[in-house]
């Protein structure tokens, strides 16, 4: 059976044992594109703005999720923000122990309605609380490459 057949029975199903290859191009989408150049090129983090809601989205979106209309705006936020709520991360994808536990943030974004999802570091969790003011920790400027991972966590303030 190959990866494209398809299953009409059940009882028929057969495995395959490895790996399967899978070879695909993820593009960003015009509002991601404009956020992570931004942050690559300037440490800049970019939002959009509805102009018939008024939600300011972050990251920079190329339509509005309430109203479905389009924004082509951005406008520059600051990038810092309070923390909401967290999760401390003890074990690693495959479940094993990691050296270090990790802290998994949402952050209400300040300037923006939304709420970004990221590590936390600089602190120790039985430091973090709710409403925690916290800043961006960029990568240097030559290692960025415009990738999620440029942005290496939120620190507090």
């Amino acid at each position: 059976m190959g990866l494209t057949e398809k299953i009409n029975r059940t009882d028929h199903l057969s495995y395959f044992e490895g790996q399967i290859p899978v070879e695909y191009v993820y593009t960003y989408g015009l509002g991601l594109e404009k956020f992570f150049r931004a942050i690559k090129d300037k440490g800049q983090f970019l939002a959009s703005r509805c102009k018939a809601c008024g939600v300011t989205y972050l990251p920079a979106r190329s339509f509005c999720e309430r109203c479905l209309g389009g924004i082509e705006d951005t406008v520059e936020v600051p990038g810092t923000g309070s923390v909401y709520s967290w999760t401390v991360v003890h074990l690693n994808m495959d479940e094993t122990p990691k050296e270090e536990p990790a802290i998994l943030a949402l952050i209400d974004m300040d300037g923006t309605d939304c709420r970004f999802m990221h590590y936390l570091t600089g602190v120790k969790a039985e430091d973090v609380k709710a409403g925690l003011k916290v800043k961006p920790v960029l990568k240097a400027k030559k290692d960025r490459v415009g990738h999620i991972e440029d942005i290496l966590g939120f620190q507090p303030v």
